[in-house]
């Protein structure tokens, strides 16, 4: 009797043993030795569905530089450090923008005037109160041009009345040439 009792106690530490190796193993290796049940999806909720309103207080203004040959450099130097916007409030972002070669976009249909150099200016305004506030209520359209303009600029400002949005997402600070 005292055999059965002997190996009947070493089948209970060599059990201790071994469920204490098992453990060790799993807090080690987590995802090891065990079958596991295949990985539940996480239910995912559908996106809320936005709508949006049929009018917005948005406004865009639009003004195309036309800028003597030659001239670039000086009129995007004075572009980036004189005709600032100090009270950027109101302002979703601008961006000024030269036109691409009509050569490599044939689809294009803008006439250009090939004796001067045309740079796109588009601005983004909270609303048409912003824009007049802080860059509207400073332009005076009897002054001359500047010595690079070879033309006046031409201004025009503009109400969205449709829209699209896509998931791409925009620039997220001011070039380093803009103060």
């Amino acid at each position: 009797m005292f055999g059965i009792a002997f190996d009947f106690a070493r089948a209970q530490r060599a059990h201790r043993i071994a469920a204490s190796g098992l453990a060790l193993a799993l807090l080690a290796f987590p995802g090891a030795g065990l079958a596991q049940e295949a990985p539940r999806p996480i239910p995912r909720q559908p996106a809320p569905t936005v709508t949006a309103p049929d009018t917005t207080p948005i406004r865009i203004v639009l003004v195309e530089w036309r800028i003597k040959k030659g001239r670039e450099k000086e009129f995007l130097d004075y572009w980036s450090t004189q005709a600032t916007i100090k009270d950027r409030t109101g302002l979703i972002g601008e961006y000024l923008s030269r036109v691409e070669d009509q050569k490599q976009y044939p689809w294009m249909v803008w006439n250009l005037d090939p004796n001067w150099t045309t740079f796109v200016n588009v601005g983004f305004w909270r609303n048409g109160a912003d824009f007049q506030e802080q860059i509207g209520k400073f332009i005076d359209n009897s002054r001359p041009p500047q010595a690079f303009e070879a033309e006046r600029r031409r201004r025009v400002f503009i109400a969205p009345e449709r829209w699209r949005l896509g998931p791409a997402g925009g620039l997220q600070a001011d070039h380093p040439a803009v103060k």
